[in-house]
């Protein structure tokens, strides 16, 4: 039995190296700019610590090549692996919604970046993990006012003179627009999942200014439903009426978008 397992551990111990070359070559050619080295670098004390990480490591080497391009390399460091071990497991299976995709690039590379220091958080993976790519197209589109109070009304088609109203004829927060392939039912239930994730203050009631708000009142979507309620019960006198709101995007949704955005 001996004579036999020498020349088994002999035969194995050449193979090993030809193996590991062929194995280490595409890493090679893959990781053969400066930046490349650079990124695989900062990345490899995390690496091994994620499950699957080879199926997404094309996507997250060339998204962090390209946003830490610009990034001084004095101040380019490993990520802490509470962030880059959920982003990367996060990663193996949503890498193919662009969408979410980039918001986990973006946290990741800003992780990477000792500027953001006190902008980045481990929870925003968490976050992230729990919206779909609509939440994510509408909060994008309100950080843009991130500064601002944002105009929303709740409409309801009531008949006139008797305080009465139809149930979920109409949104519960209307902003005037919608996204390609959702309705305005769709944004208000987004910006309620939105208010439960901790980035926006929903504020019923509350108004700032008082010019926009007759616009969304009128706007056709709106319109709209009304007609159709009105064809429906034409023995009725129904009208739009409207609770005036505002929304924002709080301190923490703030901060969260300068790291996920």
């Amino acid at each position: 039995m001996k004579e036999l397992i020498k020349p088994v551990v002999e035969e194995s111990k050449t193979l090993v190296k030809p193996v590991y070359e062929d194995l280490a070559k595409p890493a090679v050619k893959e990781f053969g700019t400066t930046l490349g080295r650079a990124v695989h670098a900062l990345l490899f004390p995390v690496r091994g610590l994620c499950w699957g990480f080879e199926k997404i490591e094309k996507v997250v080497y060339e998204g962090l090549e390209k946003r830490l391009a610009k990034v001084p390399q004095e101040k380019q460091r490993t990520p802490e692996p509470e962030i880059a071990v959920p982003v990367m497991q996060a990663l193996t299976y949503t890498a193919q919604n662009d969408t979410l995709r980039e918001m986990y690039l973006n946290l990741l590379a800003n992780a990477m970046n000792s500027d953001y220091d006190k902008a980045v958080h481990p929870s925003y993976v968490d976050i992230i993990k729990q919206m779909n790519r609509l939440d994510a197209l509408v909060f994008s589109k309100l950080a843009k006012y991130a500064e601002k109070y944002i105009k929303t009304i709740t409409p309801t088609v009531s008949v006139k003179g008797q305080g009465k109203f139809f149930i979920n004829a109409m949104p519960q927060w209307f902003l005037g627009w919608t996204i390609e392939s959702f309705d305005i039912f769709d944004i208000s239930a987004c910006l309620v999942r939105l208010s439960r994730l901790g980035l926006i203050e929903l504020m019923y009631e509350r108004i700032t200014g008082t010019d926009g708000y007759d616009e969304l009142k009128s706007s056709d979507f709106i319109v709209s439903i009304f007609n159709r309620y009105v064809a429906r019960n034409p023995a009725m006198e129904l009208e739009i009426t409207a609770t005036n709101n505002v929304l924002y995007i709080n301190e923490f949704g703030q901060r969260f978008s300068k790291a996920c955005l």
